[in-house]
């Protein structure tokens, strides 16, 4: 079964829970509120172990990979070099900037308007999410970064497109650069 799909799973059963036990009951809100915070906090100290990792192996191998095309702009995206350091943490820093907007997010339907069934949403698809992304799976539980783990990874987009690059087209974009160059050296 697809990620999706089991999120959808996830979020109705979750809901069926929640109505059948009224654990969204304003007796429950220190609960929940405790369980939201246990998530976000496990999930910050696994970005910091993921950097700590990426730190200590200061892996070099390059990486050569074209960002992918913004929707509807017809701008040509740009090749990028690096590292796998750089590139993981540059996930990491994605990763927390995804963390914190979630919680100011959360954070204001709760305290604005007292909702708490995001919290109960989130105390359990935060989790899922963490478990899910490429560098948890790649640094905590040390899967092999092949395939789909293989950089740059893809990000999760629900309307579909923003695909990195194949590596043929990499080397067609290479290609096109040296051919720039050179002819700009001849025309100086």
């Amino acid at each position: 079964m697809s990620s999706p799909l089991i999120n959808m799973a996830l979020v109705f059963g979750l809901v069926q829970l929640a109505n059948k036990f009224q654990l969204d009951a304003p007796e429950n809100t220190n609960i929940l509120r405790i369980a939201y915070a246990s998530v976000q906090l496990i999930g910050l100290a696994t970005i910091f172990y993921i950097y700590t990792r990426i730190k200590s192996k200061k892996d070099q191998t390059k990486l050569v990979y074209s960002e992918p095309k913004a929707p509807f702009s017809t701008e040509e995206p740009a090749l990028i070099r690096t590292t796998f350091e750089e590139y993981d943490i540059g996930q990491i820093k994605t990763l927390l900037f995804q963390t914190f907007t979630g919680i100011a997010i959360i954070g204001f339907m709760h305290f604005k308007w007292g909702y708490l069934r995001p919290l109960l949403l989130q105390s359990v698809l935060g989790l899922r999410t963490l478990s899910s992304a490429p560098l948890v799976q790649v640094w905590v539980f040390g899967k092999e970064a092949t395939g789909d783990l293989a950089r740059p990874w893809k990000a999760a987009n629900p309307l579909g497109g923003g695909e990195p690059a194949t590596e043929k087209e990499i080397k067609a974009k290479e290609r096109k650069e040296e051919k720039k160059k050179i002819s700009s050296k001849k025309t100086d």
